[in-house]
C-alpha cells in the first residue's frame, strides 16, 4: 500500500489546515506558480527546463560511479556578492580535475532559495535570471559525468521565515530557533504540499539521474498544531510532554513521529518516481546511530534505492556504518559521504592526505561508492588546488574499482534495535528538560561489539530490526544491551537457536519490562537464566569459576565494569562460568568522616562472589544461548576484548569464512564474487596515526565447499602471491603494506 494511501486525507488535512490557519493566499500563490507541472502546455520554444519532456533516467548509473563529490550551497542572498561568481563551466572542471563520476548539485539549500528555474519556490536573488543547477546539469551532461539534485527538505528558512504557520514547534517555544542559524518546518503543516510540489517539478524538468533529499527526520519533537491535530485525530489524546519509556501514550506519540516521518518521505519519493521513472532516491541517512529524537526508522530505508549518509567520525566509525549500511541498501554499491575537512563548520582546514585516504578506503574495503564534500566560497568558486589533490586520491582509490563488488561475508551479526536508541535513565523527565539524550547504552554496546570483532578478525556485519530477515546468513548473532526486544523478535531469534545458531547477549537485552508485576527475559529459555532485578551499583565485578574465561582475562583474577549488572538465576541446565562479585564496600556510602570505605581512591572487590551468575553458557535444542550479566563490550579494554572473543570462539562452531595474523588495527572483509568463481579479500590499516605503520598479515580464506584455489592475485598489481591449502583455508600472505591492501581468490 502507499503512503497516499495509508493516509488519504492527509493531503485535504494539509490544505484545509492553511486556508483555516490564514495561509489561503499562500496556496492560493503556490497553486498559481505550479499550475500543472507534469501537464502544463508546450508550445515548443520553452528551453529544456520549461518543457517537462525530459527521458527517463535509466538507474543504472551508481553501479559504476563510486567516485562521487557534493559541494555545500547553503548561501543566502541578503549581500549581492553572495554566489555572484558562480561559473559552471569553471565548476565542473574542477570536478573533472577531481576525477568524479557523478555530482550532487544544489537545486535548494537549508537558507530555503531556489537555485533552479522554479515556478514554486522562492528564488536565490543573486541568480539574476540565470538558472545555475540547469547551467552545472548541462556542463555535467558535457563531460560525461552524472547530474544528481540535491534537495533540503524540512530545514528550510526562507518558509520558516514567511511561513510562520509551517513551523515546527519546540515544546518550550520558538525562541530556542529564533536565536540559531536553522529553522525546521514541519511536514504535517502545508509545507508537504510545497515541497511535493518542488519535487514534481524538479524531477520533471531536468536531465538528472537522481536526487538525494537531504534532513529527512525530525529535528525537534513538534508540538505545532498540525501535529497536535493529527496526533488528536489519529490516537484521541494530545501529544505527551513526558519523555517516559514506561507510559504507553509516549510511546504511540514516538511510534507516531516515525510514522509521520516515514509517510512524508515516502511521498516525496513516489512523486519524484512518477514524474520522472528509472531516476535514483535518497534520503539522508547519516541519522542511523543518531538517539529516538530524530524520530527517524530505519524502514525509511525502504524509500531510498540506496542508502546513503554523512559522517565525520574516524575511520572505525564511518567502518561500523559500512557494516549497517550493506544490509539495509535496497541496492548496491551504497554511499559513504564524508567531508574533505573535519566538519561543516570548518571551511578551509584540509584533513591530512594520510587520514583522508585511510577515510576514503574504508568505502573501498566495503565495495562501496564514496561521495566527498567540499565547501563553496561565498561568491560561488570553488579552490581547484583542492580538487588536483582529491584527484590524485581518487586515482588511487580508481585502481581497485573494477574488482569490487560481490554479498559481504559474515559469520557473526550484531543487532542494531533503532528502538533501543534512548538514555532509560532519562525517564520520566519533560521533553524540555532533557539532558543527556545523546547518551544511548545500546548505542555504545554496539559500537563496542564491533570494535571487539573488528580487531578480533571475525568476519561481522550488522543485521537490525528492520532486515531480521537476514538471520540465516550467520552463525552467531550478538544482542549488545539491546533495551527492546518484542515477542515476534524474540520468536525469530529463538527459531534462530533452534536451528543450530549462537545468540550471545548482554545486560538487559530482551528484557520484557512490561510482563507485570515481574519482568522477565523474553529469551530465557535460550539464556538459560531467570530475571530477578539490578545489583550493585557504580562499579561490578565478573569473577571467573571456569578454566577458559580465567585464561581469558589473565593475570587478572577479575574483570570490572563501571555500573551496575544485571541480577539473576542460572536455571538448572545452563552452565554458570562466572559470578557477580560486589565491591567490598558500595562505592556510593563512602564519606570522609568515619572512613567507611575500602580504599581510598579504587573501590575493590568483596573477598567473595554472590550466588548470581555473571557469564552462563546455555545449550538449546542444536544451538546455544552465551549471556553476560553487563554490557562489557562496551569498555574498550584489551581485556573486556579477549573475554568476548573467548566466550564467541568458545561456541561458535568452526571454521569461520576467514583467519589473519596481523596487527589488531587493521580491519579485513571478504567478498563473494561467486558469479565470477573467486573471492576478494581486503585489509584496512586502521592505525589512529598518520603517517601509518607499515603492516604485515598471514590471511587464510575459507575454500568454497567442493571448489579448488588455483590462483591468489594481489590488486590491482595484477601479481600472483603464492599461497598453500592448510586444512580448508587456502592461506597466503601479505608481506608490506602501509593502508589497503587486497587480492582476488579464484578457484574452480
Amino acid at each position: 500500500m502507499s503512503a497516499n494511501n495509508k493516509f488519504p486525507s492527509l493531503l485535504q488535512i494539509s490544505r484545509r489546515a492553511l486556508l483555516q490557519s490564514g495561509g489561503g493566499l499562500a496556496l492560493s500563490v503556490l497553486e498559481q506558480k505550479l499550475g500543472n507541472a507534469s501537464a502544463r502546455a508546450v508550445t515548443g520554444n520553452e528551453p529544456d527546463w520549461l518543457t517537462g519532456r525530459e527521458p527517463a533516467a535509466s538507474g543504472e548509473w551508481p553501479r559504476t560511479a563510486y567516485r562521487r563529490y557534493l559541494v555545500d550551497t547553503h548561501i543566502p542572498d541578503w549581500d549581492p556578492v553572495l554566489l555572484s561568481h558562480f561559473d559552471a563551466s569553471k565548476f565542473v572542471d574542477a570536478m573533472v580535475q577531481g576525477d568524479a563520476h557523478a555530482l550532487m548539485l544544489y537545486a535548494n539549500s537549508h537558507v530555503g532559495l531556489c537555485l533552479y528555474r522554479s515556478k514554486v519556490g522562492h528564488l536565490h536573488a543573486n541568480m539574476r535570471g540565470r538558472d545555475f543547477f540547469g547551467e552545472a546539469v548541462t556542463e555535467c551532461r558535457r563531460r560525461d559525468i552524472h547530474p544528481i539534485g540535491y534537495f533540503s527538505l524540512i530545514y528550510d528558512n526562507w518558509n520558516y521565515q514567511n511561513h510562520p504557520d509551517w513551523r515546527m514547534l519546540p515544546e518550550d517555544g520558538y525562541d530556542k530557533n529564533l536565536g540559531s542559524r536553522s529553522g525546521s518546518v514541519c511536514p504535517n503543516s502545508p509545507y508537504r504540499d510545497y515541497a511535493l510540489a518542488c519535487a514534481r517539478e524538479l524531477a520533471t524538468n531536468y536531465d538528472i539521474e537522481g536526487i538525494f533529499y537531504d534532513m529527512t527526520f525530525w529535528p525537534t519533537v513538534c508540538y505545532c498544531p498540525h501535529c497536535t491535530k493529527r496526533f488528536w485525530q489519529e490516537h484521541g489524546a494530545e501529544p505527551p510532554r513526558i519523555v517516559d519509556w514506561d507510559d504507553p501514550l509516549w510511546r504511540t506519540f514516538q511510534k507516531a513521529r516515525q510514522n509521520w516521518l516515514l509517510e512524508f518521505a515516502q511521498a516525496v519519493t513516489n512523486v519524484t518516481r512518477e514524474s520522472r521513472p528509472g531516476i535514483t532516491i535518497c534520503h539522508q541517512f547519516a541519522t542511523i546511530f543518531h538517539n529516538w529524537s530524530l524520530g527517524q526508522p530505519l524502514a525509511i530505508s525502504k524509500a531510498c534505492d540506496f542508502v546513503s549518509g554523512d559522517f565525520y567520525g574516524g575511520p572505525a566509525q564511518k567502518s561500523v556504518v559500512c557494516k549497517a549500511y550493506n544490509g539495509l541498501s535496497q541496492t548496491r554499491p551504497f554511499e559513504l559521504m564524508t567531508s574533505r575537512t573535519r566538519s561543516g563548520k570548518e571551511h578551509v582546514t584540509e584533513k591530512p592526505i594520510d587520514e583522508l585516504r585511510t577515510e576514503s578506503f574504508v568505502a573501498s574495503l566495503h565495495s562501496s561508492a564514496l561521495l566527498l564534500i567540499d565547501y563553496i566560497n561565498i561568491d560561488g568558486t570553488l579552490n581547484p588546488e583542492v580538487y588536483k589533490l582529491l584527484g590524485k586520491l581518487a586515482e588511487e582509490r580508481a585502481r581497485y574499482e573494477p574488482f569490487l563488488g560481490g554479498e559481504l561475508v559474515a559469520d557473526v551479526a550484531i543487532y542494531y534495535d533503532k528502538e533501543s536508541m534512548y538514555n532509560p535513565d532519562e525517564n520520566g523527565i519533560h521533553v524540555a528538560k532533557l539532558q543527556a539524550v545523546d547518551q544511548c547504552p545500546h548505542r555504545d554496546a554496539v559500537v563496542g561489539a564491533a570494535k571487539i570483532l573488528r580487531e578480533g578478525h571475525i568476519p561481522f556485519e550488522i543485521v537490525t530490526n528492520e532486515n531480521l530477515e537476514r538471520l540465516s546468513r550467520y552463525r552467531a548473532i550478538l544482542l549488545p544491551s539491546v533495551l527492546e526486544l518484542n515477542a515476534e523478535q524474540a520468536e525469530r531469534f529463538r527459531d534462530f537457536v533452534k536451528g543450530g545458531g549462537v545468540l550471545y547477549a548482554s545486560g538487559p537485552s530482551s528484557l520484557d519490562r512490561f510482563n507485570k508485576p515481574a519482568p522477565r527475559f523474553l529469551l530465557e529459555d535460550v539464556l538459560g537464566v531467570r530475571y530477578i532485578g539490578k545489583m550493585g551499583n557504580k562499579m561490578t565485578y565478573v569473577t571467573p569459576e571456569d578454566a577458559g574465561i580465567s585464561k581469558a582475562i589473565w593475570p587478572q583474577d577479575h574483570l570490572s565494569y563501571t555500573g551496575a549488572m544485571i541480577k539473576t538465576e542460572a536455571l538448572p541446565q545452563a552452565l554458570v562460568l562466572a559470578r557477580v562479585t560486589l565491591p567490598f564496600v558500595a562505592p556510593e556510602i563512602g564519606r570522609v568522616i568515619g572512613s567507611h570505605f575500602a580504599a581510598f581512591w579504587s573501590d575493590p572487590p568483596a573477598l567473595k562472589p554472590e550466588p548470581n551468575p555473571s557469564v552462563v553458557v546455555n545449550s538449546f535444542v542444536s544451538g546455544k544461548g552465551v549471556w553476560v550479566a553487563a554490557p562489557i563490550e562496551t569498555t574498550p579494554e584489551t581485556v573486556n576484548r579477549e573475554l568476548v572473543l573467548s566466550l564467541l570462539r568458545r561456541v561458535i562452531p568452526g571454521p569461520l569464512s576467514f583467519e589473519a595474523e596481523t596487527n589488531p588495527a587493521v580491519e579485513m572483509t571478504l567478498f563473494d564474487q561467486a558469479e565470477k568463481s573467486r573471492l576478494l579479500a581486503g585489509l584496512l590499516n586502521l592505525e589512529p596515526q598518520w603517517p601509518q605503520s607499515p603492516q604485515t598479515a598471514t590471511v587464510r580464506v575459507l575454500i568454497p565447499a567442493g571448489r579448488r584455489v588455483t590462483k591468489v592475485i594481489a590488486v590491482p598489481e595484477g601479481n600472483s602471491i603464492a599461497f598453500e591449502k592448510v586444512g580448508v583455508y587456502a592461506q597466503f600472505r601479505f608481506d608490506r603494506f602501509e593502508s589497503l591492501a587486497m587480492a582476488l581468490v579464484e578457484y574452480e
